[in-house]
């Protein structure tokens, strides 16, 4: 009987200890900060940690798929997200494994312009180190900045052709899978659009669509947010303030000031975001001065792409402008949205200063976007035909007008 009784607190003993292992390992794992996502919501008191991930700081304005039967260009938003997903495995293999670029002249760039093959263009030029550390790459360039990036085939490899900002035209080998290029260039839907070619204004390789389609007319308001006048504690937390202990002033123009320590944030009812303060610390690993410039964009976009979903404004940012000089940067951000670059009156959708790896400064405007009617637009081509003179390219933007409504239109947008 003993030994029984014995055996009995043996095995409870056991299961208690196993009870404690597995509440253990789930409390371990609730702490933990590793699996955040980008755009996960901070909880309460909780700072801002970079994910460390590679993030695309810029999205294309334009994408097009070749094939077979013809051009393809993604207008809708549920054509440009789901394109969009599907070809973003193959652009990061393509760009972290591209070979030094070579320069290739006019008629060969347009020459290797033959199916299967995908176009991005973008509304900026884009430094080539930023795209390349996206893919994972360390072979870094910093002397190019691209407008526009092709996959193609050559002899059953996979090519990459790049535009730079004065149009002149590069090419590198990939170790980009040529099956999955040629898959995403099958089963396309009616092509819906034909390259410019031999246009006396347009590049040769501007895409422009044949019929007429209609656009989404957006109304543009303040976040909830802003209308209420609150800051949110996880947006005070994400710029290093403690909820707590902060104070609340109103200002004149009807904004509130939020002040903690030496920091300060200011958000008026129209949805004009500032701070300014100490400063936010990244966590900048990386030696070499392009690979620190690639993880401050990353880490800076990653900030305020989690202000954007606390706040509940619309679309997502996309790098319009970089300038580091010495220690201190600065990055300037548009709009993208609904697969359309929003064209804003007063300056830069958001703009952030980086000195010495720390944010010192953020201005954004957060705003609300509701689709309220379309409107019907002349197709690319027949545009193209009333352009005579200048140098440059056709995009269908959102610009915003004095109602606060954002109006589609086709815009000649000519180099700077």
């Amino acid at each position: 009987m003993a030994e029984r009784l014995k055996n009995l607190l043996l095995a409870f003993l056991l299961l208690v200890m196993a009870v404690l292992l597995v509440l253990t390992f789930m409390l371990g794992i609730q702490g933990s900060h590793g699996g955040r996502r980008l755009l996960q919501s901070l909880e309460e008191n909780d700072e801002f940690v970079s994910s460390g991930a590679a993030y695309m700081v810029a999205y294309p304005e334009k994408m097009t798929f070749f094939g077979e039967n013809g051009l393809f260009l993604a207008q809708s938003t549920e054509q440009y997200g789901l394109m969009y997903q599907q070809a973003e495995p193959l652009w990061q293999e393509a760009l972290g494994s591209a070979g030094v670029l070579q320069p290739l002249a006019e008629q060969d760039y347009l020459a290797l312009l033959q199916p299967p093959a995908v176009l991005l263009q973008y509304h900026a030029a884009q430094p080539l180190y930023l795209l390349r550390a996206w893919g994972g790459s360390h072979n870094l360039q910093k002397d190019v900045e691209v407008t526009g990036l092709a996959l193609t085939i050559e002899a059953e490899q996979v090519i990459l052709l790049a535009t730079d900002r004065n149009g002149g035209r590069w090419r590198g080998e990939t170790a980009a899978s040529f099956a999955d290029l040629e898959s995403l260039c099958s089963d396309l839907p009616q092509s819906n659009s034909l390259f410019a070619g031999e246009h006396a204004v347009l590049p040769g390789d501007e895409v422009l669509t044949r019929q007429v389609s209609e656009f989404a007319v957006m109304d543009c308001t303040a976040p909830e947010s802003a209308r209420r006048g609150e800051l949110s504690e996880a947006i005070q937390s994400l710029f290093g303030m403690n909820p707590y202990l902060t104070k609340v002033y109103p200002n004149a123009d009807g904004s509130l000031v939020y002040v903690e320590s030496h920091s300060t944030i200011s958000l008026s009812p129209e949805g004009d975001f500032a701070y300014s303060g100490e400063g936010i610390p990244l966590e900048i690993t990386a030696a070499g001065e392009m690979d620190r410039q690639a993880e401050i964009c990353m880490q800076v976009y990653e900030l305020l792409s989690r202000l954007w979903e606390q706040a509940g404004a619309s679309g997502r940012l996309s790098l319009e402008q970089l300038q580091f000089e010495g220690t201190r940067g600065t990055l300037c951000f548009d709009l993208h949205l609904n697969g359309r670059y929003v064209e804003r009156t007063g300056g830069y959708w958001a703009t952030v200063t980086v000195e010495d790896g720390v944010i010192t400064g953020v201005s954004a405007a957060l705003r609300q976007m509701d689709e309220t009617g379309s409107t019907p637009l002349l197709p690319l081509y027949q545009a193209a035909a009333t352009i005579r003179q200048g140098t440059g390219s056709l995009r269908v933007r959102l610009l915003e007008q004095q109602d606060g409504t954002l109006q589609p239109q086709v815009c000649f947008v000519t180099e700077e």
